[in-house]
């Protein structure tokens, strides 16, 4: 009797709260694993040869680290996807790196199980991923974009940037002297940054990176992160297309046309926290290793919702759900999120990447009197030189006498 009373309250509670929530597509974009220093310093002993496989290349660490994101992901989106591979489920997109590649094949290693595909039983399961050449990749954010580089000049030369150069002064002048570098500011010295992190976990910093100056380095790494989506426009042209296609995607799956389960991005921390940015969730930090930030579509009874949750500590199984601006809850109604973001979404690669020319100034009554002035000016200085050649011509004509007179002529004749 009192399970039945149970059972009947459970019915009722669903019918009064609709049906649980239910998993329709997940969408992640996460940065590559551990890799070793993009460049050095002239004073660094440790060189290019000294890391495996050179400069900017995924470690065995960066290995494990997505092999074990793969299985994090096999957990949340088991619901949705098959044990194996199947083409029409899952579409895995990567910037055309090394270190993102690799992380992709090591992230799906953990996400597929291994399966004899072929009559000599080898255990394997390959997946597609897929690259375009660097310097035209809009959706990721690395495409050659003038509008962009613009951008970053105008934020450079704002007053807020040339205060945190002011602000680290000192402290860059004493890292010219360890480094070797000159013309330390806060565009070169987050590279500095990024160096002296890699050699810290590897226990390879020189003697004076101690941790004050390691401190000091990362407060420069995290803030250069957040001047770089400061800016609107840059926020749209360099976040706008990952959000822009995972949108689309959930936007087909809501209107019942052809939509793949899970999508998948393989990048950078700048592509990273440009889309955060772009959400609205920008704040200094340089996203972590195999860090991923998640967009996925809910469903319940007939109405589709948004979660966004971004896990930026290396190897945590939890994300940290955002509540989005303008958003009623965690689970944000996709009607909701298409008004707040649809009108933020960038045109086309052609439209957003041309340099914006300066306005012409507006044609007033005192714009007009100056161009009447110089017209004059210059029809002036026209006839003036006119003037002054025709008479040098003139004069030169009475002083210079003919080579040959009409008798000189005659006598050839």
């Amino acid at each position: 009797m009192r399970e039945s009373v149970i059972i009947i309250f459970l019915i009722s509670l669903n019918q009064i709260y609709g049906q649980q929530m239910e998993l329709i597509a997940g969408h992640v974009l996460f940065r590559h694993g551990d890799r070793t220093p993009i460049t050095t310093y002239p004073t660094d002993p440790i060189k290019e040869t000294d890391w495996p496989n050179g400069f900017g290349q995924l470690t065995n660490t960066g290995i494990e680290q997505h092999y074990r994101l793969g299985k994090y992901l096999r957990g949340r989106y088991g619901s949705i996807l098959s044990l194996n591979y199947t083409a029409s489920e899952i579409h895995v997109r990567s910037t055309d790196y090394d270190r993102t590649l690799m992380s992709a094949q090591a992230n799906l290693a953990g996400l597929y199980r291994l399966y004899n595909i072929s009559d000599d039983k080898i255990p394997i399961q390959p997946v597609p991923i897929h690259t375009v050449p660097t310097n035209e990749d809009f959706l990721l954010g690395l495409n050659d974009c003038p509008r962009y580089e613009q951008i970053e000049k105008e934020v450079h030369e704002s007053d807020e940037f040339k205060n945190m150069n002011t602000h680290y002064k000192d402290f860059f002048k004493q890292l010219q002297i360890w480094t070797g570098m000159s013309n330390i500011t806060m565009l070169n010295a987050w590279d500095i940054a990024d160096t002296i992190y890699i050699e810290q976990i590897y226990n390879r910093t020189p003697s004076w990176a101690n941790e004050n100056v390691q401190k000091t380095l990362s407060d420069i790494n995290e803030a250069s992160f957040y001047f770089l989506n400061l800016n609107n426009d840059s926020k749209r042209i360099r976040g706008g297309p990952s959000i822009q296609d995972i949108f689309m995607n959930m936007n087909n799956s809501s209107r019942g046309q052809t939509y793949r389960k899970v999508k998948m991005y393989s990048a950078h921390d700048t592509t990273v926290s440009a889309a955060l940015a772009f959400l609205g969730i920008n704040y200094p930090h340089q996203p972590k290793y195999a860090s991923a930030l998640f967009l996925d579509l809910y469903k319940q009874n007939s109405t589709y919702y948004v979660k966004v949750e971004y896990l930026n500590v290396t190897d945590s199984n939890k994300a940290y759900p955002y509540l989005l601006n303008g958003c009623p809850a965690f689970e944000c109604p996709l009607e909701t999120f298409t008004a707040i973001y649809q009108p933020r979404f960038p045109t086309s690669v052609e439209v957003e990447c041309t340099k914006n020319v300066p306005p012409t100034p507006p044609n007033n009554g005192k714009n007009k009197m100056l161009t009447v002035i110089l017209c004059s000016i210059v029809f002036g200085l026209g006839i003036l030189i006119i003037g002054t050649f025709g008479y040098f011509y003139c004069q030169r004509r009475e002083h210079d006498a003919p080579l040959l007179s009409t008798e000189s002529l005659s006598r050839f004749a």
